[in-house]
Protein backbone atom coordinates (compact mmCIF):
# COMPACT_ATOMS: atom_id res chain seq x y z
CA UNK A 1 0.00 0.00 0.00
CA UNK A 2 1.18 3.09 -1.00
CA UNK A 3 -0.01 6.59 0.70
CA UNK A 4 0.52 9.86 0.16
CA UNK A 5 0.68 12.18 3.02
CA UNK A 6 -1.16 15.75 3.62
CA UNK A 7 -0.16 18.14 5.69
CA UNK A 8 -3.23 18.06 8.00
CA UNK A 9 -2.12 14.27 8.84
CA UNK A 10 1.20 15.35 9.66
CA UNK A 11 0.73 18.04 11.82
CA UNK A 12 -2.20 15.72 13.84
CA UNK A 13 0.29 13.10 14.03
CA UNK A 14 2.55 15.88 15.75
CA UNK A 15 -0.11 16.76 18.08
CA UNK A 16 -1.30 13.51 19.05
CA UNK A 17 0.80 11.07 19.46
CA UNK A 18 -1.71 8.74 20.34
CA UNK A 19 -4.35 9.81 17.56
CA UNK A 20 -5.20 8.18 14.33
CA UNK A 21 -2.44 9.80 12.50
CA UNK A 22 0.23 8.87 14.41
CA UNK A 23 -0.66 5.09 14.99
CA UNK A 24 -0.72 5.50 10.71
CA UNK A 25 3.01 6.58 11.19
CA UNK A 26 3.80 3.55 13.25
CA UNK A 27 2.74 1.19 9.95
CA UNK A 28 4.75 3.68 8.08
CA UNK A 29 7.95 3.33 10.65
CA UNK A 30 7.25 -0.31 10.75
CA UNK A 31 7.69 -0.53 6.55
CA UNK A 32 3.65 -2.19 6.53
CA UNK A 33 2.57 0.94 4.43
CA UNK A 34 5.11 3.22 1.88
CA UNK A 35 4.05 7.13 3.25
CA UNK A 36 5.23 9.19 1.18
CA UNK A 37 4.98 13.06 0.55
CA UNK A 38 6.29 15.76 -1.46
CA UNK A 39 8.11 19.15 -0.40
CA UNK A 40 5.04 20.84 -1.11
CA UNK A 41 3.70 19.62 1.39
CA UNK A 42 6.55 19.72 4.12
CA UNK A 43 6.63 23.63 3.10
CA UNK A 44 2.53 24.11 3.92
CA UNK A 45 3.69 22.19 7.26
CA UNK A 46 6.59 24.87 8.10
CA UNK A 47 4.26 27.82 7.27
CA UNK A 48 4.40 30.13 10.12
CA UNK A 49 0.62 29.64 11.06
CA UNK A 50 1.07 26.30 11.04
CA UNK A 51 4.34 26.37 13.34
CA UNK A 52 2.13 28.14 15.85
CA UNK A 53 -0.36 26.15 15.53
CA UNK A 54 1.89 22.91 16.58
CA UNK A 55 3.62 24.60 19.21
CA UNK A 56 6.94 23.23 17.73
CA UNK A 57 10.24 25.06 16.35
CA UNK A 58 10.89 24.39 12.68
CA UNK A 59 13.79 22.25 13.71
CA UNK A 60 11.59 20.27 15.68
CA UNK A 61 8.94 20.10 12.53
CA UNK A 62 11.95 19.20 10.10
CA UNK A 63 13.02 16.47 12.88
CA UNK A 64 9.43 14.60 12.75
CA UNK A 65 9.14 14.52 9.29
CA UNK A 66 12.93 13.24 9.14
CA UNK A 67 12.24 10.20 11.66
CA UNK A 68 9.11 9.60 10.50
CA UNK A 69 9.48 7.54 7.92
CA UNK A 70 7.99 9.61 4.90
CA UNK A 71 9.47 9.42 1.69
CA UNK A 72 9.69 12.83 0.67
CA UNK A 73 8.88 13.55 -3.63
CA UNK A 74 10.50 16.96 -4.81
CA UNK A 75 8.01 20.10 -4.67
CA UNK A 76 4.84 19.70 -7.04
CA UNK A 77 5.62 22.19 -10.25
CA UNK A 78 2.89 24.00 -11.07
CA UNK A 79 2.76 22.38 -14.62
CA UNK A 80 2.07 19.46 -12.60
CA UNK A 81 -1.00 21.04 -10.94
CA UNK A 82 -2.44 22.45 -13.75
CA UNK A 83 -4.63 19.73 -14.87
CA UNK A 84 -5.92 19.05 -11.48
CA UNK A 85 -7.15 23.00 -10.51
CA UNK A 86 -10.63 23.14 -11.90
CA UNK A 87 -11.10 19.47 -10.41
CA UNK A 88 -10.43 20.24 -7.26
CA UNK A 89 -9.81 23.06 -5.12
CA UNK A 90 -7.15 25.18 -6.01
CA UNK A 91 -5.18 25.10 -2.41
CA UNK A 92 -5.53 20.74 -3.06
CA UNK A 93 -4.89 20.16 -6.48
CA UNK A 94 -0.96 19.82 -5.42
CA UNK A 95 -2.62 17.21 -3.22
CA UNK A 96 -3.82 15.02 -6.03
CA UNK A 97 -1.27 15.71 -8.36
CA UNK A 98 1.76 14.30 -5.58
CA UNK A 99 -0.82 11.50 -4.94
CA UNK A 100 -0.85 10.69 -8.69
CA UNK A 101 2.81 11.08 -9.43
CA UNK A 102 3.80 8.99 -6.79
CA UNK A 103 1.48 6.16 -8.18
CA UNK A 104 -0.42 5.86 -4.75
CA UNK A 105 -3.18 3.90 -3.69
CA UNK A 106 -4.26 6.08 -1.17
CA UNK A 107 -4.20 10.01 -0.29
CA UNK A 108 -4.69 10.35 3.54
CA UNK A 109 -6.25 13.66 4.66
CA UNK A 110 -8.38 15.06 7.18
CA UNK A 111 -9.64 17.53 5.15
CA UNK A 112 -13.35 16.95 5.05
CA UNK A 113 -14.39 20.01 3.52
CA UNK A 114 -12.29 19.89 0.30
CA UNK A 115 -11.22 16.03 -0.53
CA UNK A 116 -13.32 13.78 1.87
CA UNK A 117 -16.64 14.25 -0.37
CA UNK A 118 -18.19 11.45 -2.32
CA UNK A 119 -17.90 13.49 -5.48
CA UNK A 120 -14.00 14.20 -5.39
CA UNK A 121 -13.61 10.32 -4.20
CA UNK A 122 -15.35 9.25 -7.33
CA UNK A 123 -14.16 12.00 -9.77
CA UNK A 124 -10.11 10.39 -8.71
CA UNK A 125 -10.78 7.13 -8.07
CA UNK A 126 -9.36 4.28 -8.34
CA UNK A 127 -7.07 6.44 -6.04
CA UNK A 128 -8.68 5.96 -2.61
CA UNK A 129 -9.24 9.69 -0.86
CA UNK A 130 -9.48 8.76 2.92
CA UNK A 131 -8.91 9.61 6.72
CA UNK A 132 -6.49 8.21 9.13
CA UNK A 133 -9.06 5.62 10.80
CA UNK A 134 -9.92 4.16 7.08
CA UNK A 135 -6.70 3.32 6.68
CA UNK A 136 -6.33 1.88 10.05
CA UNK A 137 -9.99 0.08 9.22
CA UNK A 138 -8.23 -1.17 5.89
CA UNK A 139 -4.48 -2.20 7.32
CA UNK A 140 -6.42 -4.35 10.75
CA UNK A 141 -8.28 -5.94 7.82
CA UNK A 142 -5.50 -7.41 6.17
Amino acid sequence: MRVFVDASVLIAAMLSPAGGSSLVFGYIKAKKVIGITSQTVIDEVLEEDKQKKIKRSKIETEQFVANSGLVVREEITTDEIAPYHSQVDTEDAHLIAGALLTKCSHLLTLDKKHLLRNDIRKKFSPLKIVAPKDILGELVRK
